[in-house]
């Protein structure tokens, strides 16, 4: 009998042994894969002006959910635990994405390869944030150790940015434009709100460090705050100023904050503030109809009631793809002669992310997404107990609501690196209640 039980106890050391074993090498995987994304997104623009293939890699990413689902459903580890809100969340996304179609079906205002192309762009940011989940949530990961190889590259990626960032300000190595008398700095990158969502990622990463690293952690926030704010946008004043809000009502609640640290901080939302609503007055008001954001903002209720409840259809309003074939429907509303939105100069056709849905998809789409966001803000919210993953998660989500006040946020390239940041933290969060359930059972 005695034998019996040494033999039970020696396979369930070895059993633990081996499982170990198992998750150091899942580990060691995915802490490459991690990096290697990180470092692919933040070079993919750069990259793609000179290899044209690596503009498709954000389009690429999120069609990666397919052959993961596929792949996760023959190894038995998808398990779609279907719950009232992830139910309500996949039919929001779902009608806003078929209200597009069918405006499509109903209008045929522009080519159907132009209707598809948008139509994908425009999800692309939910199925990288799926890929991401399906490549991290299916096996047990330590993430204390991908951490701590995460550190060191995240701190010579800043480092590298900031002194390239002061390089070209005294050296002007890189193109530039100026701003107010100063050089607005976008360094390698084709764009500035590029450099600016770039910057974003690596700041909600830090956030994810900070309960190993605590304070550590602001040295580099400064310098990515640095570079930021060196591109003289408005909307990177703003990120700044959600960044520094986030870490004070975050890490710093519950403690005595110095009151140089508050005047500091009142300073730079003061700043922030002035700084936005010199811009919603400047676009919105000053300027009026010869300001394409604002046209577009004015026209998409018109455009969204006309063509009730669907509206105009995927790639016809407020979209890149709008322009080639140009769009019917800014001749039918006198856009077409707006400097920015005229088929000669269309520069600023995409300059907003709201308007463009509400044309495209009328109401029912439009509500739709606002439903999806207001769910995917609550999962993040969902995570508060850990405060290194809820700032983490706060960061990108809020730096896309930010950026789709003037340009197509969602939509853009920027914003699948953040749905991969966002579907990682999402995964964490599964691979812990699993070890949570077994831990019990």
């Amino acid at each position: 009998m005695t034998g019996y039980f040494r033999n039970c106890r020696d396979l369930k050391y070895d059993k633990k042994k081996q499982e170990r074993k198992n998750m150091r090498s899942v580990t060691w995987r995915k802490t490459w894969l991690v990096g290697i994304w990180i470092i692919l997104f933040l070079l993919q623009n750069p990259l793609q002006q000179h290899l044209e293939p690596f503009q498709y890699l954000d389009e690429i990413f999120g069609l990666l959910i397919i052959p993961l689902a596929f792949l996760r459903f023959f190894q038995r580890k998808l398990t779609l635990g279907w719950t009232r809100e992830k139910v309500i969340f996949g039919a929001l996304l779902l009608i806003f994405w078929i209200s597009g179609w069918c405006g499509v079906i109903a209008y045929r205002y522009q080519p159907f390869l132009n209707s598809a192309q948008d139509a994908y762009v425009n999800i692309k940011f939910f199925l990288a944030l799926g890929a991401s989940y399906l490549m991290f949530a299916c096996e047990d990961i330590d993430f204390d150790s991908i951490k701590k190889k995460l550190w060191p590259l995240l701190n010579v990626i800043t480092l590298a940015l900031f002194v390239l960032c002061v390089a070209d300000q005294c050296f002007k190595i890189f193109d530039a434009d100026m701003r107010g008398g100063l050089r607005a700095v976008k360094l390698f990158y084709s764009a500035y709100t590029i450099l600016v969502g770039n910057c974003v990622l690596l700041c909600g990463i830090y956030f994810w460090l900070y309960k190993e690293k605590g304070k550590k952690i602001i040295l580099p926030l400064i310098l990515l705050a640095f570079v930021m704010l060196s591109t003289r946008r408005v909307k990177a004043m703003g990120v700044v100023a959600c960044v520094l809000l986030i870490y004070l009502l975050v890490f710093q609640k519950r403690q005595k904050i110095s009151k140089k640290v508050k005047i500091f901080a009142v300073a730079v939302f003061i700043l922030a503030g002035a700084a936005a609503a010199y811009q919603i007055v400047s676009y919105y008001f000053l300027m009026g109809v010869e300001s394409a954001r604002a046209v577009l903002t004015i026209g998409a209720p018109f455009i969204a009631w006309d063509h009730f409840p669907f509206g105009t259809g995927w790639g016809t309003y407020g979209s890149a793809f709008s322009v080639e074939p140009y769009s019917p429907v800014y001749g039918m509303y006198r856009m077409a002669g707006v400097w920015g939105l005229s088929p000669d100069f269309p520069d600023f056709v995409s300059d907003t992310f709201w308007p463009m849905i509400l044309g495209e998809c009328g109401f029912f789409g439009f509500l739709a997404i606002l439903g999806v966001l207001f769910l995917l803000a609550k999962k993040i919210f969902s995570m508060k107990k850990d405060k290194s993953i809820f700032a983490s998660g706060l960061v990108p989500i809020a730096y896309l609501l930010i950026s789709s006040t003037s340009e197509s946020a969602f939509a853009n390239p920027i914003a699948v690196p953040l749905a991969f940041w966002l579907g990682f933290l999402f995964a964490q969060e599964k691979v812990r209640e699993r070890k949570g359930q077994e831990a019990e059972e």
